[in-house]
């Protein structure tokens, strides 16, 4: 069953009207407040009349509680049905510890999963992703993910991206999740500049007691900015079917010209430009830039660096 009445936003409600009686700070302007902040607009003179004039017979006149025990909402089989599917995910691991999964699955042993992998085929993925149940890979994550809730810098050792090892000092900012390349990587600042890391990559990080991330929001990071390209596309060889699974994962528009001609408008955050460059140059010459000029010159000095190499051979 999807919807039952009993999860319903009035039990919840009514719910925190009795938690409040039960710790003793309940009196009719703190009842309406609840009503208000809780249920519909219509409810704050249906619960709170009913509950005052005793016709739901569960608050006192003194705005105590007959009821002793804590109102709790069991899980409904669909809640539990989806923790089920989440305890399945290889993820999960990153973020839950193994005490409360063995809890878990032995309290969710008899439920069957609301999905499993094998329901979704993604064909724009790629299956090069993270080593999820690697233990490394697992304490690199959370880690980092504790030096991001506590504002702390952390010393890394990273395989950079040909192969050479670095040590250094950085200040996660944000974890991202790529499904298309089914990796994670962090947004990071290292000394006075931003940068993306793997967490794949990392070798071992620690926990630093240095803490200079106290005066940097989400909104500092460079790429919350947003751009835009757009393309046209020459329908030879099936080029549009291959474009839009190529950028399935970009928000994006699409507008056919002529037969065989489109417009395609991708938006992008400023961090991915480098990946989209790159996959707009392997769609050879049924793709053009049309703009912006910024990202036509991204296209052309990255061809001219290619000649340049070329030549050196």
């Amino acid at each position: 069953m999807l919807f039952s009445e009993i999860y319903s936003a009035y039990y919840n409600t009514v719910a925190s009207i009795i938690a409040s009686a039960q710790k003793g700070t309940l009196d009719s302007d703190s009842l309406y407040r609840i009503v208000k902040d809780s249920a519909f607009p219509e409810s704050v003179m249906t619960i709170g009349s009913s509950l005052e004039s005793g016709k739901w017979p569960l608050i006192k006149k003194d705005y105590t509680t007959y009821i002793e025990e804590n109102p709790t909402m069991p899980l409904s089989l669909l809640q539990k049905r989806w923790l089920k599917a989440i305890c399945s995910d290889k993820r999960i691991r990153l973020l839950v510890n193994e005490d409360v999964l063995a809890r878990l699955e032995k309290e969710l042993e008899s439920v069957e999963p609301l999905f499993t992998e094998n329901d979704f085929y993604l064909y724009d993925k790629y299956s090069d992703g993270d080593p999820y149940d690697d233990e490394v890979y697992i304490k690199n994550f959370r880690t980092v993910l504790e030096a991001i809730h506590q504002k702390k810098s952390i010393q890394v050792e990273y395989n950079g991206r040909f192969g050479q090892k670095k040590k250094f000092f950085c200040s996660p900012c944000k974890i991202e999740y790529s499904e298309k390349d089914d990796k994670f990587r962090i947004i990071s600042k290292v000394k006075n500049r931003y940068s993306i890391m793997n967490v794949a990559r990392i070798n071992n990080c620690e926990l630093t007691d240095n803490n200079n991330l106290s005066d940097h929001s989400e909104d500092d990071l460079p790429y919350n900015s947003r751009a835009s390209v757009t393309l046209e596309i020459y329908d030879e060889r099936k080029a549009m079917e291959r474009v839009m699974l190529a950028f399935a994962h970009f928000e994006k528009r699409a507008v056919q010209i002529s037969e065989d001609v489109y417009q395609l408008t991708l938006n992008y955050d400023s961090f991915d430009e480098t990946e989209l460059v790159i996959r707009v140059l392997s769609f050879g010459p049924m793709v053009k830039v049309l703009e912006p000029e910024s990202f036509r010159n991204l296209i052309q000095t990255r061809i001219s660096k290619q000649i340049e190499l070329m030549k050196r051979k």
